[in-house]
């Protein structure tokens, strides 16, 4: 009987979390860029799980993250930062810490999450999921046939262009 009634407990236990309401807030920077999040793997990953993504703009830094954790009141679960907040926030203890090869499951091939991270993670409270490149370009026809090589160049005056020439890539 008591093994019955364990048994039961756990069964009610797991169909109450499978069948309850569950929402997930992320926190981000807002417009077109929360979108492309929004659209390129929130929506998926709502659907495909069942569950329902709140998105909230964030104007970066640790305060409003650091007014919720001494209020009780923690309302998002997962935040967009910059590298040097996650590791401010996680000495600070404002995070969770993560064992990547415990917290996550490894690749189809066997290879532990630690390994298969596309680049190493700020702090043991993150885990990277946006790449980001600057690129620079300029008109062609503002340099008469003495386009720069490099952003160097282009944004110095210490070459052979004008001043006027130069201030148009600017």
């Amino acid at each position: 009987m008591k093994k019955l009634s364990k048994l039961l407990l756990a069964l009610s236990f797991v169909l109450s979390i499978t069948s309850s309401a569950f929402a997930v807030t992320v926190a981000s920077w807002g417009g077109a860029y929360t979108e492309s999040q929004k659209l390129g793997y929130g929506d998926p990953t709502a659907k495909k799980l069942g569950i329902e993504i709140n998105w909230v703009d964030y104007s970066g830094g640790l305060s409003e993250i650091k007014a919720q954790k001494e209020a009780g009141a923690i309302t998002w679960d997962i935040i967009d930062l910059f590298a040097f907040d996650t590791i401010n926030g996680c000495d600070e203890g404002l995070f969770v810490k993560f064992d990547f090869d415990k917290d996550f499951p490894a690749a189809p091939d066997g290879t532990p999450a630690s390994e298969d991270f596309f680049t190493g993670m700020p702090s043991e409270c993150a885990v990277g999921n946006i790449l980001y490149s600057w690129n620079y370009a300029f008109d062609t026809r503002a340099f008469g046939g003495k386009e720069p090589k490099t952003i160097k160049i282009s944004l110095t005056l210490k070459n052979s262009l004008e001043k006027e020439q130069s201030t148009k890539v600017l």
